[in-house]
């Protein structure tokens, strides 16, 4: 990537137009914007000396329309560089009082409300290293931006999101890596919670960028904390091997600090916009038939080809945190995927995340499966069948959903449990639980066999509905059911005996045992 020469005198009033993308804006050309430069921002304070404004952008924050022409004569009779004011509904009439009064004075116009932020922006550009970084890079490429760092600071760097999302790094090639870098590139994740590592504290307490020799190799760290108006946004890490130039890496960090800033902020804005537009769209396709084929035509899904849906869900019942690890997951999702299979989509969807994948490869599917839930041990996934049409992949996507629906309702009782199966191999499961919304609406399930044991159980603290499922599922086998249930052979005989003479049921018809089983099976399985 070509970057523009660094250039040591002050910025112009065009840089600070380009940087600010779009919310800072002149209503008419003019050459001027070309040739003035800044030396300073403040905001406008009416007790302050007149003088103290002379080559600076003042920011008119508060300024009412009817009190600027007399601030533009004040302010251009010291030679201050421009005046920014809120933009009107007539956004012509500033720009003409200003060019009545005194051509010299450009007045510009802030069209978002954040003033603090476009302070910021405007202040990173009086770095005499900042101007050529920036008008090399688009706002919001984070992986420009960290690549541009990276040449700069001669060292790998990393660009981290405040959950610990790696969001942007550099590839050069010739910049040496160590482990963790490696680990944290290919999971796109801190090795270490943000919240428990030391290093990461110590920096948020810093209002600087802080130098971290490395006590096991030669690999140290330097960081700073990334902040826009008080809110924390992320970090920036560069690998410092030789620790003699960490002063100079340092004070580069912090020129770059407000530019990391914005880039982070565009970057978080355009990913909120396309994931809005991503998850209706997906939405649409799997759940409204209607406008489906609609919503495969936006996304550019062709499922003639193929397409195959898996869903990952979070086994935990903490709500706060499960809605942090879906958006863990998704970032991930998207990345792996994105990498693997182009054109494929992923989104949250209630509570799960939803990844539609083009291509007939199954083995495939199930690998980038692996590859996701490696992350997370409170992760599972299911993955549907492969569809050939719209209506394949709605069914797809319930047969997924389901699928790890189960999984995570037999994960909570059995750790052995898998963390993927495919809905083929949960199939007989899924038709269980299909009985068992059958059998809930008839009228046979009162007072029946189940509903027997289930009252004993209630009246005399006993374990006879589960002892009879196990013995139900050992196929009859008295042995096995002592073994599955860790009691000895004469116990299981003598709660089968209660259950055949004291409650009347008959364990050896062929009829109340498949009944049985089924009710025992369904109830147990839709527990969570």
């Amino acid at each position: 990537m070509a970057f523009d020469d660094i250039r040591a005198e002050a910025p112009t009033l065009r840089d600070a137009l380009r940087l600010s993308d779009g919310r800072l804006f002149s209503p008419r050309r003019s050459t001027r914007l070309d040739a003035r430069t800044y030396v300073g921002v403040e905001f406008y304070d009416p007790s302050a000396s007149a003088s103290d404004y002379t080559d600076r952008i003042v920011l008119g924050a508060g300024v009412a329309t009817t009190s600027v022409p007399a601030l533009v004569a004040e302010l251009a009779d010291v030679g201050a560089a421009a005046l920014v004011v809120r933009a009107p509904d007539d956004g012509d009439g500033l720009e003409r009082i200003a060019l009545d009064l005194h051509v010299a004075l450009p007045v510009l116009q802030h069209s978002d409300g954040d003033w603090a932020q476009l302070a910021n922006v405007l202040r990173s550009l009086l770095s005499g290293h900042s101007i050529g970084r920036v008008s090399g890079v688009r706002l919001g490429d984070l992986f420009g931006l960290a690549n541009a760092i990276a040449t700069l600071a001669d060292g790998a760097v990393s660009i981290v999101d405040s959950t610990g999302q790696i969001v942007g790094y550099s590839t050069h090639s010739e910049q040496p890596i160590d482990d963790v870098r490696r680990r944290t590139t290919l999971l796109l994740q801190e090795d270490i919670s943000i919240a428990s590592d030391s290093r990461y504290r110590s920096l948020l307490r810093a209002s600087e960028a802080r130098h971290f020799p490395s006590s096991t190799d030669e690999f140290g760290r330097v960081g700073i904390a990334v902040r826009a108006s008080g809110e924390l946004l992320g970090s920036l890490w560069v690998i410092q091997i030789d620790p003699s130039p960490a002063a100079r890496t340092r004070s580069l960090l912090q020129e770059m600090e407000p530019i990391v800033a914005q880039h982070l902020l565009r970057a978080r804005a355009e990913a909120g916009d396309r994931d809005r537009r991503t998850s209706d769209l997906l939405r649409t396709l799997l759940e409204d038939r209607r406008h489906a084929r609609g919503a495969a035509s936006q996304l550019l899904i062709r499922p003639e080809a193929g397409c195959t849906v898996v869903c990952f869900r979070i086994t935990t019942f903490d709500e706060v945190e499960a809605m942090r690890g879906l958006q863990r997951v998704l970032h991930l999702a998207m990345s792996v995927s994105g990498a693997a299979f182009p054109g494929s989509h992923s989104a949250v969807v209630g509570s799960e995340v939803v990844t539609l994948i083009p291509g007939p490869n199954a083995a495939a599917v199930e690998t980038f499966t692996q590859a996701v839930i490696r992350i997370d041990d409170a992760l599972i996934a299911g993955i549907g069948t492969r569809a050939y049409d719209i209506n394949g992949i709605g069914r797809s996507y319930r047969e997924a959903g389901a699928t790890a629906g189960v999984l995570v309702s037999s994960s909570l009782r059995d750790d052995h449990e898998p963390r993927i199966a495919t809905f083929d191999e949960m199939r007989d499961r899924l038709a269980i639980l299909q009985v068992a919304d059958l059998i809930d609406g008839l009228d046979a399930t009162v007072g029946d066999a189940a509903s027997i044991l289930a009252e004993h159980d209630a009246a005399q603290g006993t374990r006879l509905t589960h002892t009879m499922r196990v013995f139900l599922d050992q196929l009859g086998s008295v042995r096995e059911t002592a073994s599955a249930l860790h009691v000895h052979q004469n116990t299981v005989r003598y709660r089968l005996d209660v259950v055949r003479n004291e409650l009347g049921i008959d364990i050896d018809s062929p009829a109340t045992r498949l009944w049985l089983w089924l009710r025992l099976s369904a109830t147990a399985r839709t527990a969570v």
